[in-house]
């Protein structure tokens, strides 16, 4: 796999509801997972996140690779360490990559951060 096709990409999808939100760390700081975003596997084997049962996003391998270790509350080293062995792409890109696709899900407000 070659670095560029690391990059983790999610399209998204307009919605709006109320989130609860699932706690983990990132460098000291809680970061917070919504609890009803979850992923879902479509009729064509694609995998989407979905909100409050509502697509939002459609995630390549990475991404759901990301989602997945997120929710299951490993720290964003781990994370960037388990990529970089998963996908065969050297560390600091993959920190690159992650802390980019963390950033998308803060904007759509699927992770939030205690500050």
């Amino acid at each position: 796999m070659k670095c560029a096709t690391l990059r983790a990409r999610a399209w998204v999808h307009s919605w709006g509801s109320d989130l609860r939100l699932v706690s983990f760390r990132q460098k000291g700081v809680t970061l917070q997972l919504a609890e009803v975003a979850r992923l879902s596997t479509t009729a064509d084997g694609r995998t989407i996140l979905e909100v409050a049962g509502q697509p939002v996003f459609g995630m390549n391998h990475v991404a759901v690779s990301i989602w997945t270790k997120l929710a299951a509350g490993l720290s964003i080293q781990e994370i960037n360490g388990q990529i970089a062995k998963e996908f065969g792409v050297p560390e600091e890109r993959v920190a690159s990559d992650v802390a980019k696709f963390i950033d998308v899900l803060k904007d759509r407000l699927l992770v939030h951060d205690d500050k």
